[in-house]
């Protein structure tokens, strides 16, 4: 059994209208939202082995806080494959993960991201900003994902950060 976390990344700042899309950094609420996300991954135990961002700054700014609140200790990768691609090229990242991992949070970008879940899961969900979804896969290998895309697998859970604030206030 696998667990894929999807996580779109936090809100981002659209002040410097001079950035290329691929550098615009978090807004205030963007650094803000990740870490709540991160402390909701380690309370709930979904804690990730590997974590793969998307090389744009706003997702990478993203893994770093999620990683830093959820206790990820490790080195985060980062994917071209995660920014402005494919579904295709999603499923390639997943299916190239080393079988050490059982449970990966991915960190990237709609329309994309959504479009991965509905391929994964046959689910059709709105992520919103800094939401995530947990997925379940009755596989041994990662590689799988890539080679049985009939074969679903179950959502489990979306968080969407919003509700995460308002539980705890």
């Amino acid at each position: 059994m696998k667990t894929l976390l999807l996580l779109r990344h936090a809100k981002s700042s659209w002040k410097d209208n001079t950035l290329e899309d691929h550098e615009r950094p978090l807004n205030e609420r963007g650094k803000k939202d990740a870490p709540v996300m991160g402390e909701y991954l380690k309370n709930k135990n979904l804690a990730p082995g590997l974590i793969i961002s998307s090389t744009a700054k706003r997702a990478k700014d993203t893994s770093k806080l999620v990683a830093k609140y959820c206790r990820y200790n490790k080195d985060i990768q980062s994917s071209k494959s995660l920014y402005g691609t494919s579904i295709k090229d999603y499923l390639n990242t997943i299916g190239g993960i080393a079988n050490e991992y059982d449970r990966v949070l991915l960190i990237g970008h709609n329309p994309i991201l959504e479009e991965v879940l509905e391929t994964i899961t046959g689910e059709q969900i709105s992520m919103k900003t800094c939401s995530l979804v947990h997925i379940s896969r009755p596989i041994k290998f990662w590689k799988e994902v890539n080679d049985n895309t009939t074969m679903k697998g179950k959502l489990i859970d979306i968080v969407h950060v919003k509700k995460l604030h308002k539980d705890s206030s």
